[in-house]
């Protein structure tokens, strides 16, 4: 959560930066001889790839928090549809209030979009850790 919010107080100028960066470096990675491209083709491809890297950063940061909160309250007296819904409207509500923060840091908004890709995260993440618990458990049980 502290990383979460640390990434989220970030105004607009610095967040735009750090997704450029992340831009570029996926331009070296996937495009052959990247570094002979004119600077102004790898700006080009960096802000063509920003959305998405965005997006895909925000369903991942929530994915793990969603894993981290399931491992947290996991427990065997509780159904998996419990501990799936408590770790599920958690980590949605972390969503939710981080987006609010985030219309008090200058150039930010908050977005109702950006708390449904991060419950989406979430439950990948919940049902992940549902699975590996589970798992576990059932190890524990046969010994």
């Amino acid at each position: 959560m502290v990383v979460i919010f640390a990434f989220s107080a970030k105004d607009a100028d610095e967040s735009g930066r750090t997704s450029s960066i992340v831009g570029l470096t996926i331009g070296k990675l996937v495009i052959v001889e990247f570094d002979q491209l004119p600077v102004e083709e790898q700006l080009a491809f960096a802000e063509k790839v920003d959305y998405p890297i965005r997006k895909t950063a925000h369903a991942l940061e929530y994915m793990v928090l969603g894993l981290f909160i399931t491992g947290a309250i996991y427990s065997s007296r509780l159904s998996r549809i419990v501990v799936f819904l408590i770790s599920w409207a958690l980590t949605t509500l972390y969503a939710a209030s981080d987006e609010f923060h985030q219309l008090f840091v200058p150039g930010r908004s908050g977005e109702i979009r950006d708390v449904c890709i991060d419950s989406v995260g979430a439950i990948a993440g919940v049902l992940i850790g549902i699975l590996i618990l589970s798992r576990l458990s059932a190890r524990k049980v046969k010994k």
